[in-house]
């Protein structure tokens, strides 16, 4: 069972995506969506989240995919209207 927790962004990285639809992915948890970009190396990288209404979920969704859960307080929450079409 998770609980709903609270984001607090930390990182001092750019918050945007690019403007390219092609260069960003969603996948869709259920909870609240991963957002990933093209990597410098061939591949993409969690860039982070929108929609999201359960962090446990997030969390759980990060570690399915063998990737770290600090990403939860590291990366921004997108808005919505903020991924590209």
């Amino acid at each position: 069972m998770s609980t709903q927790l609270s984001h607090q962004q930390s990182s001092t990285e750019p918050t945007e995506l690019p403007a390219d639809p092609d260069a960003v992915t969603v996948a869709d948890t259920g909870a609240g969506l991963l957002v990933f970009v093209d990597a410098d190396l061939p591949g993409k990288e969690l860039a982070g989240f929108a929609d999201v209404s359960d962090w446990g979920e997030i969390r759980d969704a990060l570690r399915n995919r063998g990737l770290g859960v600090g990403a939860t307080t590291n990366l921004p929450v997108f808005d919505l209207d903020e991924l590209p079409a």
